[in-house]
């Protein structure tokens, strides 16, 4: 599936620091717990809270050659722009080498809030 750029070479996210991830109130990180722990608080109480997970798989096309001697080697970084206009980064995904139409492996699970607007760049 391409030239996935993995954590045993030198670089990749380590280089760009994309190996931490923030756990905010409109992302989430591989610890599954903690949101199973708010549900069921939520639930205990009779609550549903207006949010759901949704995992965002990300790929582009036709991108533009903007490396000399090779293809560029793409990746994606996901922001969620904030109410007072600032961004937060929510996500990014692995680099893709020599590829100017990338379909990354990684994706990104995001808190979709129902009836407000996430503005996600």
């Amino acid at each position: 599936m391409g030239n996935c750029l993995i954590g045993d070479v030198a670089g990749g996210k380590q280089a760009i620091g994309g190996v931490q991830q923030r756990l905010t109130s409109t992302t989430t990180t591989n610890n599954a717990g903690q949101n199973d722990a708010v549900d069921f608080f939520f639930r205990s109480r009779g609550q549903y809270p207006l949010f759901s997970q949704i995992e965002l798989s990300l790929s582009a096309s036709n991108l533009i050659d903007r490396d000399i001697t090779s293809k560029s080697d793409p990746m994606a970084v996901m922001y969620l722009r904030k109410k007072d206009g600032n961004l937060e980064e929510i996500g990014r995904t692995e680099v893709i080498l020599n590829s100017l139409n990338p379909n990354w492996i990684e994706k990104i699970t995001v808190s979709f809030q129902f009836e407000t607007v996430q503005t996600l760049v």
